[in-house]
C-alpha cells in the first residue's frame, strides 16, 4: 500500500507537474540537474554526548535552504522524499546491534496545526517503513518555544528549550532511541530531548538529521 501510494504521487507528478524550487524548470520539484549540484557528506557531529548523524551540510542561499522552506512551511511535505535516501545512508554510518527506535522532534500542537503536519514525523516515518524499525511518538512538546532561527547564541537556543518536552510514551529501555529532525545547529533541541529521556531512564540514544549548517563544518 505505501508502495502504491507513491507510484501515484509519481504518476500525479507527471500529469501535474511542478516547478523545479531552484531553476524553475516544469517537471519536478527538483529537477535532475540541479539535484546533481547537491553534496552529500554523511558524516557524525558529536554535541556534548550525543552522536548526531548528519546527510550534509547547510548553507544559506542554497537549493536545500530553497527546498527546505517550502517542506517545513508551505504544505509541500512530499519534498521529503528527495532527502530520504541521503539521511539513511547517514544513518548505516552507526552500528546498532539493539533494537532501534526512530524518535520525531516533536512540534507543539498549535505549530504542527499551522503547518499541517511535523516535518520529523515525515522524514521518521518514511525511514523506519524503509528499514522496518519502529516510529514512536515517545516525547511530546509542552512549550511553545521561539523559534530557534530566531535565537542566536547557544545559551539562548538552550534556555529556549528549557522544560520544552516531556515523555508521552514507553518504548523498551534496552533500545536504541534514534532521534529524528531535519536541521542541527548548536543542537540544544536534541539535547533537550536527550535530557528528558534519559531522565526516564533510556541510555543508549543517538541523532539523525538531513543537515547542519555550514557554520559548524569542521
Amino acid at each position: 500500500m505505501f508502495q502504491n501510494k507513491y507510484m501515484l504521487l509519481d504518476l500525479l507528478e507527471i500529469l501535474f507537474p511542478s516547478e523545479c524550487a531552484n531553476c524553475g524548470y516544469i517537471g519536478r520539484a527538483l529537477c535532475e540537474r540541479c539535484m546533481d549540484t547537491l553534496i552529500y557528506e554523511p558524516h557524525i557531529r558529536k554535541i556534548e554526548d550525543l552522536q548526531v548523524c548528519i546527510a550534509m551540510y547547510y548553507d544559506p542561499d542554497s537549493i536545500l535552504e530553497k527546498l527546505i522552506l517550502p517542506f517545513k512551511y508551505n504544505h509541500q511535505k512530499d519534498i521529503f522524499r528527495l532527502f530520504v535516501p541521503h539521511m539513511n545512508r547517514a544513518l548505516q554510518l552507526l552500528y546498532f546491534p539493539e533494537e532501534i527506535f526512530l524518535i520525531p522532534v516533536p512540534l507543539h500542537k498549535k505549530r504542527e496545526l499551522e503547518r499541517g503536519y511535523n516535518q520529523a514525523e515525515v522524514l521518521a516515518n518514511y525511514l523506519g517503513r524503509k528499514n522496518g524499525v519502529n516510529v514512536v511518538k515517545l516525547i511530546a512538546r509542552v512549550k511553545n518555544t521561539e523559534k530557534q532561527s530566531l535565537t542566536k547564541s547557544r545559551s539562548e537556543r538552550g534556555k529556549n528549550m528549557e522544560h520544552a518536552f516531556k515523555i508521552v510514551g514507553t518504548v523498551p529501555k534496552d533500545g536504541h532511541l534514534v532521534l529524528v529532525d531535519d536541521i542541527v545547529t548548536t543542537g540544544s533541541t536534541l539535547l533537550a530531548c536527550m535530557k528528558v529521556l534519559q531522565d526516564a531512564g533510556y541510555e543508549k540514544i543517538s541523532a539523525l538529521t538531513l543537515a547542519e549548517r555550514e557554520s559548524f563544518r569542521h
